[in-house]
């Protein structure tokens, strides 16, 4: 009897096994069918067969503003004969009697000396009769640059929208007014940069030759 008892645990423990050793085969045999048969997850990204000889399009950029750096771009003198009778720097207004930081660049000539466009551009804005500055002329140019005209007198076809080339008569120099009064008859011109003041003569190289 005793060993009957010691013997009948012993064969359960080994189908135990067996049942164990089945179920483990069932599923490695699962898996293994999931692998063969199964269907692959869903991926939206674009496949490129290795056998074509043929390269995946490529996306053309965007059309962007560019910057014409032939001759054209090349600033000249906005009046012919070029006297500089004030620079970009700190100065005395004797009209305001005020010291500060002068914004553009005078050139002292007669009153009805032409204007020159200095680069190819598009007008912006053409006053005839401001507060200020009597006549003033705004300029669009490439890469964010502008150019502004003050006491000039606008020639009578210009407009907003106009298309201007480097040399262009534009208008002339208006008789002395405004905030610069006691200088006397003179062109004032400055330039932007994406609307931040500029020296002009990084542009004219009047000065600095």
């Amino acid at each position: 009897m005793k060993n009957k008892q010691k013997t009948q645990p012993t064969k359960k423990r080994i189908l135990m096994y067996y049942l164990i050793l089945a179920a483990c085969l069932l599923v490695i045999a699962a898996i293994t069918v999931g692998v063969l048969f199964g269907v692959k997850p869903a991926d939206n990204s674009p496949t490129i067969d290795s056998g074509s000889t043929e390269e995946p399009p490529v996306k053309e950029p965007d059309d962007e503003p560019t910057v014409d750096t032939s001759s054209k771009y090349e600033f000249i003198s906005p009046i012919e004969n070029v006297t500089v009778s004030q620079a970009h720097v700190f100065w005395h207004n004797k009209t305001l009697n005020i010291f500060r930081l002068h914004q553009g660049m005078d050139f002292a000539c007669d009153a009805g000396t032409e204007v020159f466009a200095t680069v190819d551009g598009t007008v912006k804005s053409v006053y005839t009769n401001d507060r200020l500055y009597g006549g003033m002329i705004v300029i669009e140019h490439a890469d964010g640059v502008t150019t502004v005209y003050k006491f000039v007198d606008p020639s009578e076809t210009l407009r907003a929208g106009s298309t201007v080339n480097r040399g262009d008569v534009i208008g002339t120099v208006a008789v002395a007014t405004g905030v610069e009064n006691a200088d006397g008859d003179h062109l004032h011109f400055e330039v932007y940069k994406n609307d931040k003041i500029q020296n002009p003569d990084l542009y004219l190289k009047l000065i600095s030759k």
